[in-house]
């Protein structure tokens, strides 16, 4: 895959926002090019914002819902190992697919990446993962993914590609999705408790029934988005 030609400058953002960025990447590329970088943005949309967030909540729900009986303990528990399970092959799979794509693809969105990486030089990010210790890859991999991780490394080291990160890969997806799969888990152990206590058991089943409910988190994040944007808005004034 060859990226089209694209005649601006990526290392200039001149205040502009994230989809006038993307927008600017999409035209400079033609033909195929063009085509594979569609569906990388179509992928950074999803990762980098709240789709894989949602469906991580909805699935993880799914899982639990279809396995606890809400009666005995021994489902409960096998419901809160299926979704902390369910949570953490997700995210396992969507951080190793992130990486190969944004990896593969760096030369295709020189604007995108140029600016994440700028942005990750200003938060003082920027180490090879050799000399990272490992609350910084932890903060790194859980906090921005594992295509972050990889790019801080590319950013110092200068050498680029995936065959010589698998190990980076492999380490970030570990190291986010068991802290993901882990904090799935224990929602899912209050929410076991709490249908088994007759005092909040109606509560329970509410969260449930939202929780597995994909609009639920649609509604949720875009409501988080929309508050985010209506303060950033206001802080620039």
């Amino acid at each position: 895959m060859k990226p089209g030609t694209d005649t601006t400058d990526p290392n200039s953002d001149d205040g502009e926002s994230w989809l006038a960025t993307v927008r600017a990447d999409l035209a400079g590329a033609s033909g195929f090019g063009l085509v594979a970088v569609m569906v990388l943005v179509a992928w950074l949309v999803f990762q980098w914002g709240f789709g894989n967030d949602t469906v991580l909540a909805w699935i993880s729900a799914l899982s639990f819902d279809s396995v606890d009986d809400r009666e005995t303990w021994g489902r409960g528990i096998s419901a809160v190992t299926a979704a902390g399970l369910t949570g953490f092959l997700f995210w396992t799979i969507t951080q190793i697919i992130d990486a190969v794509l944004v990896l593969s693809g760096m030369s295709l969105m020189p604007r995108v990446i140029g600016r994440l990486s700028r942005t990750l030089r200003a938060r003082g990010w920027v180490k090879p993962y050799a000399e990272m210790k490992w609350s910084t890859r932890w903060i790194i991999a859980y906090a921005t993914g594992a295509s972050a991780l990889c790019l801080v490394d590319v950013l110092a080291t200068g050498r680029h590609g995936f065959a010589d990160r698998r190990r980076v890969v492999a380490t970030a997806a570990l190291l986010s999705s068991s802290t993901v799969g882990l904090l799935v888990a224990l929602v899912a152990l209050v929410a076991v408790v709490a249908v088994r206590v007759p005092a909040t058991a109606d509560e329970a089943e509410v969260f449930i029934r939202f929780a597995r409910n994909p609009l639920t988190w649609i509604a949720i994040f875009a409501t988080l988005f929309l508050v985010g944007r209506v303060r950033a808005r206001f802080a620039s004034d």
